[in-house]
């Protein structure tokens, strides 16, 4: 019995991990897009740099985590827009947001494990 707890952390670990990886592609491209709207190496690299540094602070993650879903959300919206159905907007930005729930909650739970 052991080994199987054993055998799930690691594999929620791997999960977590994973995750974090979907996150800090998130930061890049957040961080290329201020960088290249300021055209500023200063403001692109700060704000990876600082989104990085929030993923720590767990008050600070949370507000990070909702940001992210809530774009995640946005995402869904478009798509659904593309489908000419406002229900189909909803429906997806519903999914997209509690998706990005998933994916940014098990990334902050990685930069836990990391204390």
């Amino acid at each position: 019995m052991e080994s199987k707890k054993v055998r799930k952390g690691i594999t929620n670990a791997q999960f977590n991990e994973d995750n974090s990886n979907i996150m800090f592609t998130e930061f890049a491209i957040i961080a290329v897009i201020i960088g290249l709207v300021t055209r500023s190496w200063w403001w692109g690299g700060g704000s990876f740099v600082m989104m990085s540094v929030a993923l720590f602070i767990k008050p600070l993650a949370i507000i990070l985590v909702v940001l992210l879903s809530l774009g995640w959300s946005a995402v869904g919206y478009v798509i659904g827009a593309m489908f000419s159905s406002t229900q189909a907007m909803i429906v997806l930005a519903i999914i997209g947001f509690l998706a990005g729930i998933g994916v940014h909650t098990s990334a902050m739970e990685w930069a836990e494990d990391l204390d």
